[in-house]
């Protein structure tokens, strides 16, 4: 801007105008520490975020086992003096006992963190993007419903995960609408046995 230019403008408007380009956006951070190596690092970490900073990582563990980590992992981070505003667990039931999935449900809640479960595994929430399943749907049956959904194999193989987000975006609203749907039918008391379901809607909407 030339010097003849400046003297056009209001110093009232000048002054707005320079307060309002000095205020900085405040980014929310994320840590979400999951069971799978691939399948759910790879679809969080696909979220293009311009009001938050994620990240994901996969540990190849579940319920406990998992939670346990989660936990030495958030200590360690906060030595390296990274603190997150939200921290979230991600973990499916699968075949584990009911006491240890709902255990590790408690104990991620006590030490701070958000906990995104799903009974059976975690690409229930990829159907939801497109039909309202309701009751017990082995996950046996997952990936072939999801390859005929998508029109393209489905697997649990990196990149995966990263080309479903792109895909399933348009959808998302209405994945999460179904989630909702079926939560409401469970009182939230015993989750291993809530089948099927999943909480990773929330996770999304954050």
């Amino acid at each position: 801007m030339t010097a003849t230019k400046r003297k056009n403008i209001n110093p009232r408007i000048e002054k707005k105008i320079t307060r309002i380009s000095s205020v900085r956006e405040v980014k929310q951070t994320f840590l979400i520490i999951c069971e799978g190596v691939n399948t759910e690092p790879d679809y969080f970490n696909a979220f293009r975020l311009t009001s938050a900073n994620v990240k994901a990582l996969g540990q190849g563990m579940g319920t406990l086992a998992l939670v346990h980590k989660a936990i030495h992992i958030k200590e360690q981070e906060k030595l390296k003096g990274r603190t997150y505003n939200q921290n979230w667990v991600v973990f499916d039931k699968d075949d584990f006992p009911e006491n240890d999935f709902n255990s590790a449900i408690l104990l991620a809640q006590q030490n701070g963190f958000e906990v995104a479960y799903s009974n059976q595994a975690f690409e229930f929430w990829f159907l939801l993007h497109f039909n309202l399943y309701q009751g017990a749907l082995h996950r046996s049956r997952y990936e072939k419903m999801l390859s005929a959904l998508l029109g393209f194999a489905y697997t649990k193989k990196s990149g995966v995960s990263s080309k479903m987000f792109n895909t399933l975006f348009s959808k998302q609203e209405q994945a999460i609408n179904h989630a909702k749907t079926i939560m409401r039918q469970f009182n939230g008391n015993n989750p291993a046995q809530q089948e099927s379901s999943t909480t990773v809607h929330l996770l999304v909407k954050e």
